[in-house]
């Protein structure tokens, strides 16, 4: 069992829920990392500094830039944002590669379906309005530290120089802290990027076995062998922020390959019960 690594002087869980967490993540499959911050400056890490592939969780910071960018005036959510012609759209998750005759939508829907189902389309045409600069500013401004987005969604050509996406569950932790705390965006689009965050759909990692008292505001992320998520929970006043990432869950390469990255989940599930058990 790995010990649990704690931040610069954070103020501890409860030492039940520092053990329960220590075990249920030291039995989890592949290579782990998670951190946890309560609204009352509480937290808990292992292996938080990591570096992991970010997959969609990446699309948080995006999210958040792009509302950043409407408060500012550079851009407009009801704006209509063309999309490419069909042959040019991205696969890898989403609804856009499939609704070839829809040729624009509203910027803010395409927020909505970047997180709420990850898709990777309105992702690209987000970037695009944006810029990686805009996004890299708001990381320096959390700050993050190893948190980068360095291409697009689904470019193969940028892959295969190692171009790619990169975060670590303390940095997922910090962004939506500092969202939450309304450090990133004024109230009117804090609430926004909130709400858009609850209209995640695919809820069988973190959030999988809470009950509907709790609020739950998050984005997951997956790729061959690996699998992320980070959630901001709210219960009758009280938050809390969970991150956890798991990579090394595929076996062999080749046609032969198997993504065994949903066996994480229940651990992801498991994590998220016992700090929602905090609030």
């Amino acid at each position: 069992m790995r010990p649990a690594t704690l931040g610069p002087d954070p103020a501890p869980l409860p030492p039940e829920t520092v053990e329960r967490l220590t075990t249920i993540l030291g039995r989890a499959p592949g290579r782990i990392s998670c951190a946890v911050h309560l609204d009352d400056g509480r937290r808990f890490a292992l292996d938080a500094e990591r570096i992991h592939a970010s997959a969609s969780t990446i699309k948080v910071p995006i999210l958040v830039a792009a509302l950043r960018a409407c408060q500012e005036g550079r851009l407009t959510l009801d704006a209509p944002l063309p999309l490419p012609p069909a042959p040019d759209r991205v696969g890898g998750g989403g609804a856009l590669q499939l609704l070839p005759s829809l040729a624009t939508l509203p910027l803010r829907e395409i927020l909505i379906l970047m997180i709420a189902l990850s898709d990777n389309v309105a992702t690209n045409g987000v970037i695009g309005l944006l810029g990686s600069p805009a996004v890299a500013d708001l990381l320096a401004e959390v700050p993050t530290r190893h948190t980068r987005l360095r291409r697009t969604m689904m470019d193969l050509a940028a892959i295969a120089r190692g171009e790619n996406n990169e975060t670590c569950a303390a940095d997922l932790v910090a962004i939506v802290v500092a969202l939450q705390e309304g450090r990133l965006l004024d109230a009117e689009h804090t609430a926004l990027a909130l709400e858009i965050l609850r209209t995640q759909q695919f809820l069988e990692g973190l959030p999988a076995y809470l009950p509907d008292s709790i609020a739950v505001a998050s984005k997951t992320g997956s790729l061959f062998g690996m699998r992320g998520d980070v959630a901001l929970f709210e219960r009758a006043g009280r938050w809390a922020v969970v991150a956890v990432l798991a990579s090394d869950l595929g076996e062999s390469d080749g046609p032969s390959a198997v993504d065994r990255g949903t066996a994480v989940l229940p651990v992801f599930a498991a994590v998220g019960e016992s700090v929602a058990a905090l609030l």
